[in-house]
């Protein structure tokens, strides 16, 4: 893309950053509520959500290959895409395909309560660590860190104990928080999942 024709996307808006958190916390709830309300079977919502990230992905692969199709996504969706998404893959792309490995290869309790645990308790920590993160902690903040377990152990706590809710958040917090190299929408479903499946066996 030349410089001319490049589209500026601010970096730290608040406004663009509550609208990321408005479509997380929707993209995982209107989901769940939907296998939830209407009891999907899960060959059903695998196909949907396979289908949902194969349309998504082809987008992304194939507007980063097109200059005009890259730059009516970004104006498209100006309050919520990053710079980082003008050069790579959108962070929707990489939620769809951690909640389809969650959906795909663990028990649908800890699959749907481990989407909803990132669906809700990462906006959390973002908003909070934003507005009142004073601490430092792992590239967040305490403040933050501390949000997301509260969230994660309110969301958990409706389905399992409070031993499991409790240190399912503390663990759940503390992989969303370390810097992993692969983006953050993609890992913690997936290992969510895992901790709950395994601590409900152990706890």
């Amino acid at each position: 893309m030349s410089e001319a024709n490049k589209i500026e996307i601010p970096k730290a808006k608040k406004g663009k950053k509550i609208w990321r958190a408005i479509f997380h916390a929707m993209s995982g709830t209107l989901l769940v509520g939907w296998i939830i309300t209407f009891d999907i079977d899960k060959p059903m919502y695998i196909a949907a959500v396979t289908g949902i990230f194969t349309l998504s992905l082809a987008f992304d692969l194939l507007r980063l290959r097109n200059e005009g199709i890259n730059r009516f996504f970004l104006e498209t969706f100006r309050r919520l895409a990053t710079p980082r998404e003008s050069k790579s893959i959108a962070s929707s792309t990489w939620l769809a395909f951690g909640v389809l490995i969650t959906l795909t290869f663990f028990p649908e309790t800890a699959a749907l309560s481990a989407i909803l645990v990132h669906s809700w308790a990462d906006p959390a920590a973002g908003y909070v660590g934003q507005k009142w993160g004073k601490r430092p902690f792992l590239g967040g903040s305490i403040e933050g860190t501390v949000a997301f377990i509260f969230v994660a152990f309110l969301t958990l706590n409706i389905g399992y104990s409070l031993q499991v809710s409790f240190c399912s958040g503390c663990l759940c917090a503390l992989v969303e928080r370390l810097a992993w190299p692969i983006d953050d929408n993609l890992l913690v479903p997936p290992v969510c999942a895992g901790i709950l499946t395994a601590l409900t066996l152990l706890l």
